[in-house]
């Protein structure tokens, strides 16, 4: 038995790892946890948990916790810190194929893991499960929670049979684009300057949460860490580029991920076709899943959109959170506001009422 914790700068044995686990996805290599990183979102962290040639690796964005509200109010003098899934979909895998064996592991990883965590004082774990990994199953001593459903298209099959799976509307929409001259074009991938300006304009449209707003910054960073695994589609009308969207790509899987639209132009059904051209770019390149992610909030509009393209099939989103700590997260929650006592949002300490003075402090 031998556990190991690696950091962003450790990327070759990080990798190394991940390119033994045969569903690995894009969202477990270390580049991926650097762009978040480097976003300020925490520290890249990697735990292993080995026996022999088997392991099981979790990467999560590790946090302080030392500069909110709820820590200095509570009189905390040594550090505390949180961990977090980088934004999209993670949680412990295994290199172990036999589900028997990989229960047996999965069970001593927790308990290695747990150990790592109070020794770090790290209070609360907050997880985003791979809903096509189904790693849920695996983890079973965290507390899950399905959130919502995601979309993905299955590859394996003929093209035939893959559209088939759409709703009939979309595949009519996807022949009105072309009728109307829409064309699909791929490009550089740092060539992202109508995507930037299309996806402000998105976010603004659908009233996004500031985190969504990413920065220029955070852009070129997405591009030039996952080099490689990385590309830029791009819907054109004449000669305007009217829809842009990075997609992910590794292994078995590509990754629908950042896109802008202009609303002028939405009626023509740009998404639609967008997303069709991703499914036969994918094809081609011998991907076997293509996951469109789910909705804004839950099964909402966004979803049911995504839903025209496989009418048949839905993947479970679930969450995980756990409690490492608990007396310090008990302390951590007599101190935020009152208003928020029965609130569900988890870790509680980091509810994003809190900075808001309106609210009062517990007497």
């Amino acid at each position: 038995m031998n556990t190991l914790v690696l950091n962003s700068g450790d990327a070759v044995v990080w990798n190394r790892y991940i390119s033994e686990i045969c569903d690995a996805d894009i969202y477990y290599r270390a580049e991926y946890c650097k762009i978040y990183e480097e976003n300020g979102e925490g520290l890249a962290r990697l735990f292993i948990y080995e026996e022999g040639d088997l392991f099981v690796c979790y990467p999560f964005l590790l946090r302080s916790i030392d500069h909110l509200p709820a820590v200095q109010e509570a009189g905390f003098r040594e550090p505390l810190y949180d961990i977090v899934t980088p934004y999209g979909y993670g949680g412990p895998l295994s290199n172990i194929n036999c589900a028997e064996a990989r229960s047996g592991i999965f069970q001593r990883f927790s308990e290695q893991f747990s150990r790592y965590c109070i020794d770090q004082r790290i209070v609360s774990e907050f997880v985003r499960f791979h809903p096509i990994l189904n790693n849920v199953e695996h983890y079973q001593s965290i507390d899950s929670i399905f959130l919502r459903n995601t979309v993905c298209l299955r590859l394996q099959e003929d093209e035939d049979i893959i559209v088939s799976r759409y709703k009939p509307e979309n595949r009519n929409r996807i022949r009105r684009a072309i009728k109307e001259g829409l064309s699909a074009v791929y490009s550089p991938p740092d060539r992202i300057e109508h995507l930037l300006k299309l996806y402000y304009s998105t976010m603004d449209r659908n009233h996004a949460q500031s985190y969504y707003y990413f920065s220029e910054s955070f852009f070129g960073n997405t591009v030039q860490f996952l080099k490689g695994n990385i590309d830029l589609i791009e819907i054109k009308h004449q000669d305007q580029v009217i829809a842009s969207c990075l997609f992910m790509h590794y292994g078995k899987y590509v990754h629908y991920h950042l896109l802008g639209c202009d609303q002028e132009y939405l009626k023509l059904g740009p998404i639609n076709l967008l997303i069709h051209e991703l499914m036969l770019w994918a094809k081609r390149n011998g991907c076997e899943y293509l996951h469109l992610g789910g909705g804004y909030t839950g099964n909402d509009s966004l979803y049911r959109f995504k839903k025209t393209f496989d009418m048949k099939q839905s993947f479970d989103y679930y969450i995980g959170k756990k409690i490492h700590l608990p007396d310090i997260y008990r302390k951590l929650q007599e101190s935020v506001p009152f208003e928020l006592a029965g609130d569900e949002y988890f870790p509680i300490y980091r509810h994003p009422s809190i900075q808001q003075p309106k609210l009062l402090k517990r007497a």
